[in-house]
């Protein structure tokens, strides 16, 4: 299939001077088979990966009326990569004071969502080890690795809440791979647009990933195989959330309003509650205000709430419950 994309030579002369992302021109022999994928990564600006400069340099006599006529069948060696970079943190535990040295691979370009697991090398081998997503911007992540004699497989999925806040988001799922070398990269993916006057809340889009491959050890053949799921459901800011404190016989002992994203880090019940009520006060695509209510049970364990970031993503905190 031949796609055509018109551009003038001193346009893309000029996006190849501004582009600020790390690319690596795949060479002639390169196969992708052999990096695995891992996850995705998650913007919402286009990941323009194109290798202009090397398109033009190679096809500067096929230009024709000072436009370029960029046939996708014969550009897949220009399709640019976004490496990430390993880099090292330390995490600090409150209550011991201990810290521990953790690793990741940080994506240095459009500021986004990774949702990968990636393979950390040590220098001894057998001490490698597989890094779970911990971004908070995902919600109800789940991860599945399976390790054997005929097949290895790889399964995670999550879900993302988002809200278009009166404005219209485009979220670009890009695949991540990882090289046999431990090298990590995205590649340019589909996106979608979302605004809150077309979508009501609960709206859920997926996105699905999957990969699967042979190899031969030892004369044996062995498969892997991998699915990357990522739900992004759609959810109105919060603007308020109310606990309500009730008695077993319905009256209320508590009413407690707080802003989303100042939660306290505990709630302890009243004395003589039996349930609690958790009011989200948010308005829909028409300004007009909803509140959606959650009950909670005094023996459960945390009550959920979110807070919308300025990126549009609703981030699900917990909030446990202490007995008193």
């Amino acid at each position: 299939m031949k796609r055509n994309l018109k551009i003038t030579l001193c346009c893309a002369l000029v996006l190849c001077a501004l582009s600020g992302c790390r690319l690596a021109k795949e060479d002639a022999g390169a196969q992708n088979s052999r990096d695995r994928l891992i996850g995705v990564y998650i913007t919402t600006e286009y990941l323009d990966l194109f290798d202009y400069d090397g398109y033009l340099s190679d096809n500067l006599k096929r230009f024709q009326g000072g436009e370029v006529n960029i046939d996708g069948s014969a550009t897949q060696k220009y399709q640019g990569r976004l490496y990430a970079v390993l880099t090292s943190r330390q995490l600090l535990d409150e209550e011991t004071g201990e810290t521990t040295l953790i690793q990741e691979y940080v994506f240095e370009g459009p500021e986004g969502i990774p949702y990968c697991v990636p393979l950390l090398q040590t220098a001894e081998e057998e001490n490698s080890y597989i890094a779970t997503p911990s971004d908070p911007a995902v919600s109800e992540g789940h991860t599945n690795i399976f390790i054997g004699e005929d097949e290895d497989s790889l399964a995670i999925d999550g879900t993302i809440y988002i809200t278009p806040a009166n404005q219209t988001h485009t979220y670009y799922f890009n695949p991540v791979y990882q090289c046999a070398d431990g090298s990590v990269y995205a590649v340019a993916g589909n996106g979608f647009m979302v605004n809150n006057e077309a979508y009501s809340q609960g709206t859920v889009f997926s996105q699905t990933l999957d990969a699967a491959t042979t190899k031969t050890e030892n004369g044996k053949v062995k498969k892997d195989s991998v699915s990357i799921k990522v739900s992004l459901n759609v959810l109105f800011a919060p603007e308020k959330i109310v606990l309500v404190q009730m008695d077993a016989d319905n009256t209320i002992l508590l009413l407690t309003e707080y802003e989303p994203d100042k939660m306290p880090e505990a709630i302890t019940p009243e004395t003589g509650t039996a349930y609690i009520i958790a009011e989200t006060h948010s308005r829909d695509g028409t300004g007009s205000i909803e509140i959606h209510r959650d009950i909670y049970n005094r023996d459960a364990e945390a009550i959920e709430t979110f807070y919308a970031r300025p990126d549009g993503v609703c981030v699900k905190l917990q909030i446990p419950i202490m007995a008193r």
